[in-house]
């Protein structure tokens, strides 16, 4: 017979499981839906300004809720939350489905469709971040954020394969109706599956059905009967702060409105030094590596040809790395410190971005290098994002969860538009491979920096 922990630890790792393969389902079909759109606007529209407009259409309205994100990431229930917001995206999506199947395919519809779907994913990318240390166990979170990155890395890769298989198949609205399937089936799976209430610990379904299995540790949330055990061997203020997750949820609001919450966040952030520099030193470093993503066709159409096949070759390599640099982080399980592996990914990637420019510079430049250390700077990303990740939720107030995750999700989602605006204009001044030259030294200089930034005697 299973032990109570063998039987806990079946139940997280189920739930764990049927969580991210629903997440998975449904950023397939939103990776096809992204790729279809920008493909009819490129081919309706053939205009840049029609280009620029789905660009901020599909990053303005994410940026525009995310604050307000945070806050109802960790005022309500995080599973409505995603719930909600998939069904969102779902419904404007068929809506837009309808239309095509009559005859109504006007652009405009197709940025209205954007920008609404930007705004769900907005709602729903903190509250899945903040939802994953909920219902996975501390020792289990590098794991999981690594299976997650995985997933992700995994589906920016396919979804233009499919996404253009799909297309030469069969008509557009097609394609929309596989992301409102995904969704349903990521859906129906929120609501079946039984989670702890970010609040009082109680494990139910989102229906409110109780499993009749008992509550264990196994949990990432701790549950009610741990905390009160704990409060007989803790410290006065220990157990208090445990005893405070299982206070009884409220039913009314909290009388703060949404912004004065989102700077009760910025203010936790800002007074926890630690979490505070390893901030800004993330957002600095995101604006750094953008010109890796945003100038690469034009950098490759400048040193090696122009050929598409080139530019594929290497968005391919990127990805692939990603996606098996996520699947190592996965299997290795754990960090021993997250700290020093933000350090040497954080150094790796530098050299990789010099690499790249060292390549660009040569007098015959050779593209399998170029796509080589193209496949080893993905394969590094996954190492810096799953240990930035995982050191927030393991070390930021599970109250202020939502919020943290939705600076860091602006910090990501701003950090290509704003490397774009810096490091575009300079592109047509300096040699693009100058600018990974200084980009890269940035980068060793900011982790010079990060060694003063985090205490000495700061024990992980």
């Amino acid at each position: 017979m299973q032990s109570d922990t063998q039987k806990g630890a079946l139940r997280w790792k189920g739930v764990s499981a049927a969580f991210l393969g629903g997440q998975a389902i449904s950023t397939l079909g939103s990776g096809l839906v992204q790729f279809a759109i920008i493909w009819f606007v490129a081919l309706s529209a053939n205009s840049g300004t029609s280009m620029m407009i789905i660009t901020l259409a599909s990053f303005i309205p994410q940026l525009v809720v995310a604050p307000f994100a945070g806050v109802w990431a960790d005022r309500y229930d995080r599973r409505w939350i995603i719930i909600i917001a998939d069904s969102a995206i779902a419904l404007v999506t068929l809506a837009l489905m309808i239309f095509y199947v009559f005859g109504y395919d006007i652009v405009w519809m197709i940025y209205v469709t954007a920008a609404v779907r930007s705004l769900g994913g907005g709602i729903q990318s903190p509250a899945n971040k903040a939802l994953i240390p909920q219902i996975t166990p501390k020792k289990d979170l590098v794991r999981i954020n690594g299976i997650y990155s995985t997933i992700e890395n995994v589906i920016l890769l396919l979804s233009p394969i499919l996404g253009g298989a799909l297309l030469t198949l069969f008509p557009l609205w097609i394609v929309f109706l596989v992301d409102v399937v995904t969704a349903a089936i990521a859906v129906a799976i929120m609501i079946a599956l039984p989670i702890p209430h970010q609040r009082t610990g109680k494990v139910v379904t989102a229906l409110g059905i109780e499993p009749k299995l008992k509550h264990g540790s196994a949990w990432g949330f701790p549950s009610l009967e741990d905390a009160q055990i704990a409060s007989q061997v803790m410290d006065d203020d220990a157990a208090e702060g445990l005893l405070a997750d299982h206070l009884p949820d409220i039913a009314s609001a909290p009388p703060e409105s949404v912004m004065t919450q989102f700077r009760m966040g910025f203010l936790y952030v800002k007074k926890n030094h630690i979490i505070r520099n390893l901030m800004i030193i993330y957002a600095l470093f995101m604006i750094l590596i953008s010109p890796v993503a945003t100038l690469m066709p034009l950098y490759i159409r400048r040193h090696f040809g122009t050929q598409a096949w080139q530019i594929s070759a290497t968005q391919t390599a990127i990805f692939t790395g990603m996606a098996i640099g996520g699947l190592i982080v996965s299997l290795k399980g754990r960090f021993k410190s997250h700290l020093k592996t933000i350090r040497w990914a954080g150094l790796l990637v530098s050299i990789g971005t010099l690499g790249l420019a060292l390549v660009g510079l040569m007098e015959t430049p050779k593209f399998v290098f170029f796509v080589a250390l193209a496949f080893s700077l993905g394969m590094v990303v996954p190492f810096y994002t799953t240990a930035v990740t995982t050191f927030f939720q393991e070390r930021v107030d599970r109250s202020y969860h939502g919020r943290v995750f939705a600076l860091l999700y602006m910090i990501g989602s701003a950090a290509i538009p704003l490397g774009a605006i810096v490091f575009g204009p300079l592109a047509d001044v300096f040699p693009i491979a100058w600018l990974l030259v200084f980009t890269s030294i940035a980068q060793l200089i900011i982790l010079l920096a990060s060694v003063k930034a985090i205490p000495k005697d700061f024990i992980e």
